[in-house]
């Protein structure tokens, strides 16, 4: 496990109607100390990189400490997910260095909201906001959510070859179980393949992925709790939500584990060890 994917807060400036906020229930920031703890405990057990999020993690008041401290005394790569409305702000971090990559939420291609919220920027300023962001010199990709509109996604991904900016689609977690995905999100997947001409690798996930000669325009995500990829999805991340919670599971809560409540080290480490029937017993 090299990487934990932390929500530092629970709060947004967004209500995306299939958010599920890292399995977050009230609104809370996750206290900068909490977070160093977790790292203390766990820095020599191969941790490279770190993965901020939320809710929105710009909206954190000690966002700018964190980020330092994670950089300077510990040399994690550091990545955010965000919504792109706070750019001041990222592009401060980013200036610093203290920002390796951006993921941005970006769901339409041209509409008064970048995403399937009732509040927030448009995609074209959204999108203004990432080509700041590609200028920085920052990594930047942009995860989008298929909503079953294929020609909008077309658009989307057309304008990431465009800008060379990887689009990564994810399908929708709704809560549905079964034993394949959903038909749309497979025909989507198939187009995009054809009409761009992409030749198809693998990610560590084994999931497809499309190039453009040695560019890499787009990843495809097939939701994992859809199709009950347990022993895939617990090896990607460990998340730890706002609330201070180790969590191998975003379906179930009951073996959540608060990792300050008692020995921090032997939390993290069972976690870690967490075996995935318990998972998949429960389907």
């Amino acid at each position: 496990m090299n990487e934990y994917r932390i929500s530092v807060t629970s709060a947004c400036n967004m209500k995306c109607s299939y958010c599920h906020n890292e399995g977050n229930k009230i609104a809370r920031h996750l206290p900068k100390e909490k977070i160093f703890l977790l790292i203390e405990n766990s820095y020599d057990l191969g941790l490279k990189q770190m993965r901020l999020t939320g809710g929105e993690p710009l909206l954190h008041p000690e966002i700018y400490e964190i980020c330092k401290t994670l950089k300077e005394k510990y040399n994690l790569k550091i990545g955010i997910n965000t919504n792109a409305i706070f750019i001041d702000k990222l592009l401060e971090l980013i200036n610093e260095k203290l920002v390796d990559r951006v993921v941005v939420g970006l769901d339409y291609f041209d509409a008064p909201i970048s995403k399937d919220s009732p509040i927030g920027l448009s995609s074209e300023e959204i999108k203004e906001n990432i080509i700041k962001i590609k200028n920085s010199g920052c990594n930047v990709s942009v995860s989008k959510v298929y909503t079953g509109d294929y020609e909008d996604t077309f658009k989307i991904v057309e304008w990431g070859i465009n800008n060379q900016i990887r689009i990564k689609i994810l399908e929708i977690e709704n809560g549905e179980i079964s034993d394949q995905s959903v038909y749309g999100y497979d025909e989507m997947q198939r187009r995009l393949i054809i009409n761009f001409g992409f030749t198809l690798k693998k990610n560590s996930y084994q999931e497809a992925t499309g190039w453009k000669g040695d560019y890499h325009a787009v990843s495809f995500f097939h939701s994992k709790c859809r199709i009950r990829k347990c022993d895939l999805c617990r090896k990607m991340h460990l998340r730890v939500t706002s609330e201070g919670k180790l969590k191998t599971c975003l379906h179930y809560c009951d073996d959540d584990l608060d990792f300050c409540v008692g020995d921090v080290r032997e939390n993290i480490l069972k976690k870690l060890n967490s075996p995935v029937n318990y998972y998949l017993k429960k389907t």
